[in-house]
């Protein structure tokens, strides 16, 4: 009688831990990587610092200017690279910034967006979404942006909105008009200095432990290049690098409740309100 008791008990306890593993196999994305989609804007001015960036890993994606020198020839190259590719289109700024000459500004209206949207895609063919350059002022016009956005819908483009000004309303627009959208989290270099791109790279990869995804917009620089360099070959084990266009694909891009340990680490200072731009740093390319 005692044997049959124990051995009950131990089929139990085998049953008990079973149904334990199989709890923890089922919650298994909770050691899942963080992801970070990085966006290198402005591309299309230089050769050398372009072929810098296309000589990155692949899921670094480009953001090509379409009235740059080198549009069209850095669309092919990326491609061929199986690059995502963004039109990094100009928009009207608040400030009086020059900008160049085939963007969007306030009051456009959605014939004269949509012959500019097919002028840039013939620029730079294979683009899969738009963001803007600059453009604190048409992201913050709710007009302007309906009739972007309609075009958009139409071209079946994506939209990453990159936050030049807090009080945008591209990205809330976009998804109204039933385009897929993104909004950048963090600036890898508003400030150039070597050690402020490292301190936002890290704040990126802190970002992305806490959220699970982090959004990061560079540009084509030498400490930018240099840190990408770096950081990108040695990426720790719980951060995975991905083409912007895979969060485009994926209907949830943020978790709704985060898939990992939170950190007590503030946001990098562009990552909130206001999202003040310093002065000349994201204006025209020399």
């Amino acid at each position: 009688m005692l044997k049959q008791i124990y051995k009950r008990l131990n089929f139990t306890i085998f049953l008990q831990i079973v149904l334990i593993l199989q709890i923890f196999m089922f919650f298994s994305p909770l050691t899942q990587a963080a992801q970070i989609a990085i966006v290198i804007d402005d591309v299309g001015y230089r050769v050398k610092e372009d072929r810098e960036i296309l000589s990155l890993p692949k899921e670094v994606s480009v953001a090509i200017i379409p009235d740059a020198p080198y549009a069209a020839e850095r669309a092919k190259e990326a491609y061929a690279q199986k690059r995502d590719i963004l039109i990094h289109l100009p928009m009207q700024p608040k400030s009086k910034q020059l900008i160049e000459a085939n963007s969007v500004k306030i009051g456009d209206s959605e014939e004269k967006i949509r012959k500019l949207i097919e002028h840039s895609r013939s620029q730079v063919p294979y683009a899969i979404g738009l963001n803007n350059h600059m453009g604190s002022g048409a992201t913050s016009d709710p007009a302007t942006m309906q009739h972007l956005m309609k075009v958009l819908k139409e071209h079946s483009l994506f939209f990453l909105d990159s936050k030049t000004i807090g009080s945008s309303v591209a990205a809330n627009t976009a998804r109204q008009f039933g385009v897929n959208a993104l909004e950048r989290d963090v600036f890898l270099d508003d400030s150039d200095l070597l050690s402020d791109v490292q301190k936002q790279f890290s704040q990126a990869v802190q970002y992305a432990r806490k959220n699970g995804v982090a959004v990061v917009i560079g540009h084509p620089r030498k400490n930018t290049i240099s840190v990408l360099k770096q950081h990108l070959a040695q990426l720790p084990k719980d951060i995975e690098l991905i083409g912007v266009g895979a969060l485009w694909r994926n209907e949830k891009v943020v978790p709704e409740k985060p898939f990992i340990i939170l950190f007590e680490q503030e946001p990098a200072l562009t990552s909130v309100p206001p999202y003040e731009s310093v002065p000349l740093l994201r204006g025209i390319p020399k």
